[in-house]
């Protein structure tokens, strides 16, 4: 009797056991990409500090971020501000620079911050261009997510 090389006995069975990928279905497991923090945040607000003339009104908004899992770039909605930004695996996160108005002058707002699993800490950074000269005032945010925790590599 003769027997089959160990390389066919070996190819045999991985054809035999299947492989691949199966299409995914309602009862597959969520995903486990990194990072994930789409969702709603209940964000706190308070100004950190401040070189411009007068006092900046700072106020919490509905605070959602839109990202798709695994993702580096998202979108984060705070009351009718919309900015684009980008997330590390560790969760991390800086926004792109967006021009807004502010009651001193034109202004760039930038966010830098970090996303964790049961929410977010960011430092939002104004930079006014004020009749009197440049300024910039800085707020803390603190955010607590809403759902499902955030899921960071």
């Amino acid at each position: 009797m003769r027997h089959a090389p160990p390389a066919v006995v070996l190819l045999v069975a991985l054809v035999g056991c299947g492989g691949g990928s199966s299409p995914s279905s309602p009862s597959s497991p969520p995903s486990t990409a990194s990072p994930q923090v789409a969702g709603s945040y209940a964000v706190a607000v308070a100004l950190l500090d401040n070189d411009c003339a007068g006092s900046p009104t700072v106020q919490a908004q509905p605070t959602s971020v839109a990202h798709a899992a695994g993702a580096s770039s998202f979108t984060l909605t705070h009351g009718g501000l919309q900015v684009a930004g980008s997330v590390s695996v560790d969760g991390t996160f800086t926004t792109t620079p967006l021009a807004v108005g502010d009651p001193q002058g034109p202004a760039t707002l930038a966010i830098a911050g970090r996303f964790t699993t049961g929410g977010l800490e960011a430092t939002v950074t104004v930079t006014v261009a004020s009749a009197a000269g440049p300024c910039r005032y800085r707020v803390g945010w603190t955010g607590t997510k809403q759902g499902a925790p955030n899921i960071i590599g």
